[in-house]
């Protein structure tokens, strides 16, 4: 079976927390935040709610199951059940894939969730989860048509900075500049740490004028950002070289994508730092 995703949303634990067997409008926001994410949405679901693995064929059929069950365990007991109480009962019960089930709370198994999607030291997503992500992002825009921009962004001469200043005052400069990146860029783009003192943004429905203009942004925002000690630096600033690519005008899938914004930050670095450039733009 397919390794599962940690891409089960923040949406999907704010409904379940609601949820008591109370409400048919409970399901059917379920029912609704599924059909929005990508191939993997009941595979991913259940992995959520149960850490247990199933192709999405198999979730999905299991997932009808558990509704028709979630039926009869109201009309046996008289009362409304939730849905986290028939999947138990479903796993445990029926078909025994669960031993010893425990009971968890939705922002335990949040914060739980989170902690493996993203970096320790910047709050940013992880470098997996940004891949994850992308691939969402690329089949959603295939879907619908829409165009979807990829940032890589380095902070220039990094190696000095930590030199000089060590390495914790080195671990709070990316943390603050992942503070500039957030506050930056829009509520829908994704942050994250690419590796090292390299970043990631992907930004949906973006296209190459909108994704300049937020890129351009970061780097001005960064280089009139104050840092400690940082007239030791080249331009006596800390800045940023971002490379850009837009899907699907400078690449078709997701490997191309990534590798065309690395080359434009290539390009970006060479010129001179402290700039953005666009991978069609060569």
């Amino acid at each position: 079976m397919k390794n599962q995703k940690s891409s089960f949303t923040k949406e999907m634990i704010a409904i379940l927390g609601k949820d008591y067997g109370e409400s048919t409008e409970i399901m059917s926001q379920v029912e609704d935040l599924l059909k929005e994410k990508a191939h993997s949405l009941y595979s991913d679901l259940i992995y959520t709610l149960t850490h247990l693995h199933f192709s999405e064929a198999q979730a999905r059929q299991h997932w009808e199951k558990i509704l028709k069950h979630k039926q009869q365990m109201g009309q046996k007991l008289g009362r409304n059940v939730g849905v986290r109480v028939a999947l138990m009962d479903y796993f445990t019960n029926l078909h025994h894939k669960i031993e010893n089930p425990k009971i968890i709370e939705l922002d335990v198994f949040e914060k739980t969730l989170l902690s493996a999607i993203t970096d320790g030291l910047t709050g940013l997503y992880n470098h997996r989860y940004f891949q994850d992500r992308l691939e969402e992002e690329l089949e959603r825009s295939q879907r619908y048509g829409q165009p979807t921009a990829l940032m890589l962004i380095d902070l220039d001469d990094f190696k000095r900075y930590n030199d000089a200043n060590g390495h914790i005052a080195g671990d709070v400069l990316l943390a603050d500049i992942s503070k500039i990146l957030r506050k930056t860029v829009r509520k829908v783009d994704v942050v994250a740490r690419y590796g090292g003192e390299e970043f990631a943004v992907i930004l949906p429905a973006t296209k190459k004028k909108g994704a300049l203009i937020i890129a351009n942004r970061l780097c001005q925002k960064t280089a009139a950002s104050r840092f400690p000690n940082q007239e030791i630096m080249p331009r006596k600033a800390m800045t940023v070289s971002i490379g850009l690519a837009v899907y699907p005008d400078d690449a078709k899938d997701k490997a191309k994508l990534i590798d065309m914004a690395d080359k434009a930050l290539y390009h970006a670095k060479k010129a001179g730092k402290n700039q953005v450039y666009h991978y069609g733009d060569a």
